[in-house]
């Protein structure tokens, strides 16, 4: 498996450049796209104060001994994909390990990884419902007592309920 975290990028920015990129990447890759999975927090790269995102991108990518030979053209690649598109300076640092210290575990009572295809989709009833933009505090004291004596009241019923003799 091929980890690709991409450190300094907006995440939600970063699901439409994995979108675009994924099978392009697993191409230089020379693998399959199901081998490689991206990583994209909620991260900011910051310089003296100053929010860097967007600005300075840095992926950190593990993956197996057996990519090494590809590393020089996998980051010129990368960079040519990301450089002045996506970012304006870009460090790409590798990490290798051995594929007998890697684990995976998959259910296959599901599949692989969900898609557009295989996730649950919810349709909403009135995308045209506007929203409330009264005053959401009006009455909220006389709200807040109306809602104690009626837990009052509740509670009173659950104890005249109650045998106390048990």
């Amino acid at each position: 498996m091929i980890v690709i975290k991409m450190l300094g990028i907006d995440q939600f920015q970063g699901q439409d450049i994995v979108n675009d990129i994924h099978s392009q990447v697993a191409q230089i890759f020379e693998t399959d796209p199901e081998d490689i999975i991206f990583y994209t927090p909620d991260s900011f790269l910051v310089y003296k104060g100053v929010e860097q995102t967007s600005y300075h991108l840095d992926l950190e990518i593990e993956l197996p001994e057996k990519y090494r030979p590809l590393e020089n053209q996998i980051a010129t690649y990368l960079s040519k994909l990301l450089v002045n598109q996506i970012t304006v300076h870009l460090r790409v640092l590798f990490t290798y390990f051995d594929e007998d210290n890697e684990h995976i575990f998959i259910n296959e009572d599901y599949p692989k990884y969900m898609t557009n295809e295989n996730m649950a989709h919810f349709e909403v009833e009135d995308e045209n419902t506007e929203p409330y933009l009264g005053d959401a505090f009006a009455d909220y004291e006389k709200r807040v007592h109306e809602k104690e004596l009626e837990q009052i009241s509740q509670e009173r019923e659950r104890l005249a309920k109650k045998d106390f003799n048990k």
